[in-house]
């Protein structure tokens, strides 16, 4: 694990396969809002302050992006916004270009009209389906996983960033598809989750 302080609010890590092993850690485990995540991040930014003074406070917010190298290798960006800048939320994580591993039977997704996003309860979740256009969805099934709220939706061709701008309001998105959810999530609705959602707080007529 190799650590460079980019700028006075930018810091990379470079981690390997191994390094993620060590901790029993697995790509497909970056699940946004996930506790395991969490831990795993506290501990780089714990690193990430002794090996070159890179601090967050708590007025300040925190964007996370990973993309990988190569198949062993991948980068962590830690990009810290001070407080009352315009910025992104804290805590927000992007991750680009994970590969399937070869290892697990895992499907990962770019952005698109497949997606699936994670929310901490399921107020939030029926909340983000209320303000979701029905007409933007072709499908949708909600599961639960670890605690989180799971809501994976196939838009309308062309609409797909549509229902992202909404559902980026209340949730995170994340790359893991829907077959994982399948396997090890739990369903709750299986179809027309959003439109039954957002019945939830909707008045009829």
């Amino acid at each position: 694990m190799k650590f460079r302080k980019i700028n006075e609010d930018k810091v990379q890590i470079i981690l390997t396969v191994q390094d993620l092993e060590e901790r029993d850690f697995r790509r497909w485990e970056f699940i946004p809002m996930s506790p395991k995540l969490q831990e795993f991040f506290h501990d780089l930014l714990e690193r990430a302050y002794k090996e070159c003074g890179f601090e967050v406070n708590d007025d300040s917010q925190l964007v996370v992006e990973a993309y990988p190298l190569n198949s062993d290798t991948f980068a962590i960006i830690l990009t810290r916004i001070p407080a009352g800048s315009q910025g992104e939320i804290a805590g927000t994580i992007h991750l680009n270009g994970f590969e399937k591993d070869n290892d697990e039977d895992v499907e990962y997704l770019e952005r698109g009209c497949k997606q699936v996003w994670c929310f901490p309860n399921m107020e939030t979740c029926t909340q983000a389906s209320a303000h979701i256009d029905m007409e933007a969805v072709e499908a949708s099934t909600l599961y639960k996983y670890q605690g989180q709220y799971y809501l994976s939706i196939t838009t309308v061709v062309n609409c797909h960033l549509d229902v992202s701008a909404v559902a980026g309001e209340y949730g995170e998105w994340t790359f893991l598809g829907q077959s994982f959810f399948q396997e090890h999530g739990q369903v709750l609705i299986p179809d027309h989750a959003v439109n039954n959602l957002a019945a939830m707080v909707r008045p009829e007529g």
